[in-house]
């Protein structure tokens, strides 16, 4: 087994533990466990939890990175509506990362930065989607501390998201009711070109009220 294919065992087998036990709660030998080698072998690849939560964290990084790309580069609604999809998939595949983030800010400083950058990267580049679709007059004309109050928003919802499906155990808290719950948080600021688009382009089976 190459050393590559051992290190994408060990982090393939921490984030699931991760994902199910919570950050604190996992043990490097059940990680070793899990990913069916020693504890010494575990530590050759990475010395220490901190080591295989950077691993992880470079991952997050990359996804979310070609999300906020998409953002920018293509701003039309549809396309949002189908970036929201992607952003839902990486909250579910890393939700301890957002569910655990107190103790990594208080365990693992640098692991944190890269969650603040996030952060500010999410914030920033949702503010651009705003103005792109402001001068497509799908949004209405705002200012900048509007947009990004309503960004800060949306980050708030998605995360919290998992949080809110692990504390109230519902099944509803579904890719689909994630996605209504952004829109919402978009719609009141639509012009009545961009309710029409997004009627008809995004949920063409939408019953108007």
């Amino acid at each position: 087994m190459s050393g590559q294919t051992t290190r994408n065992k060990i982090t393939e087998a921490a984030l699931m533990l991760f994902n199910g036990q919570g950050l604190q709660n996992v043990t490097l030998q059940q990680i070793a466990n899990e990913a069916s080698i020693s504890v010494g072998n575990l530590a050759y690849h990475f010395h220490d939890k901190e080591q295989i939560l950077k691993k992880i964290g470079n991952l997050i990084s990359a996804d979310m990175d070609k999300i906020l790309r998409l953002w920018k580069n293509l701003p039309g609604l549809l396309d949002f509506d189908n970036q929201l999809t992607r952003f839902y998939h990486l909250l579910d595949t890393y939700s301890f990362y957002f569910l655990d983030i107190l103790e990594i800010k208080r365990l693992y400083p640098y692991i944190h930065a890269i969650q603040q950058e996030h952060i500010a990267n999410f914030i920033l580049q949702l503010q651009q989607w705003f103005e792109s679709n402001m001068k497509r007059e799908l949004i209405l004309e705002l200012k900048s501390e509007q947009t990004r109050k309503v960004a800060e928003m949306i980050w708030f919802i998605s995360s919290f998201w998992m949080t809110k499906k692990k504390i109230l155990e519902k099944e509803e808290f579904f890719e689909g009711a994630f996605k209504d719950m952004i829109w919402q948080q978009i719609r009141p600021f639509m012009t009545d070109q961009g309710i029409n688009e997004f009627e008809i382009i995004v949920y063409p089976g939408l019953i108007r009220e």
